[in-house]
């Protein structure tokens, strides 16, 4: 009972904090046009961290097992936030994709807030993939795996929903698998529900403080949880969707695709 209530309290934090954090991003200026033209405020994934943390914090003091990597996991969700949110606040929006803002930084010198964002988070990638990792190869797998997850969700996040649609699948084909000791899986989960439906009707935008926030969990729920085998595959797939997006779009496949755009469509 103890450890669904502090399930419960991911839920209540995020509700709560919405409406607070909306409201001053609202006033800071903190606004951004969405696909269909309509200012919302961005950055609101802070309103999932504000939830998440406390709660899994809470969980972490009734294990024992792995305090370490849950400590470094709590490190690492608390970083990519940190530079996702100064992205959203500060970043430049005339350069486009992580290829754009990489390119200015090796041509020109020029050091964006998405090429800040993108160092760190394959810094502190590194730093996870070396703690986690028993060989080289699964290293080197875990991560690729972690940078391109993360990275995969700021592709994703062009459609209210999107995202946190996807990330609900991958969570719900991990706990069906591995149902047990999954912390960090169900206090997302939790937010969630709470945030989700900001998102599909328009109210609230992920920016990148979400969308990294989500992907970097999603990554290491995926490190943690599959064997070199299935990594393999991940990786694969990540590959070929990183290299489909620098050439065509990927809401333009969805769009062409009735499954997928029903799908995309569902609930907005």
């Amino acid at each position: 009972m103890k450890i669904f209530l502090i399930y419960l309290l991911a839920f209540i934090l995020t509700k709560i904090s919405s409406v607070f954090i909306a409201n001053m991003l609202i006033r800071c200026g903190a606004v951004r046009a969405n696909f269909e033209g309509k200012d919302i405020p961005v950055g609101m994934g802070l309103t999932l961290f504000l939830g998440i943390i406390p709660s899994y914090l809470l969980i972490n003091q009734f294990s024992l097992n792995n305090m370490d990597i849950n400590y470094l996991t709590l490190f690492i969700l608390t970083v990519t936030v940190l530079v996702g949110f100064i992205d959203d606040i500060i970043g430049e929006t005339k350069v486009k994709g992580l290829k754009g803002h990489l390119k200015l930084f090796f041509t020109e010198g020029t050091l964006t807030t998405g090429a800040l964002k993108a160092f760190v988070i394959s810094l502190v990638s590194l730093f996870y993939s070396l703690k986690v990792s028993e060989s080289f190869v699964l290293f080197i797998l875990n991560l690729f795996i972690l940078i391109l997850t993360t990275n995969s969700f700021n592709l994703l996040d062009l459609r209210p929903g999107r995202a946190i649609k996807v990330y609900l699948l991958i969570a719900a084909i991990i706990l069906i698998n591995y149902p047990l000791n999954q912390p960090l899986l169900l206090v997302f989960l939790f937010a969630l529900i709470a945030y989700f439906p900001l998102d599909l009707k328009q109210r609230a935008m992920l920016g990148d403080t979400g969308s990294n926030l989500l992907g970097i969990s999603c990554g290491i729920s995926l490190i943690l949880n599959f064997n070199l085998s299935i990594k393999m595959v991940i990786l694969a797939f990540l590959i070929i969707l990183h290299v489909y997006t620098e050439k065509k779009s990927l809401s333009v496949l969805i769009e062409k695709n009735s499954v997928l755009r029903f799908l995309d469509n569902l609930g907005r």
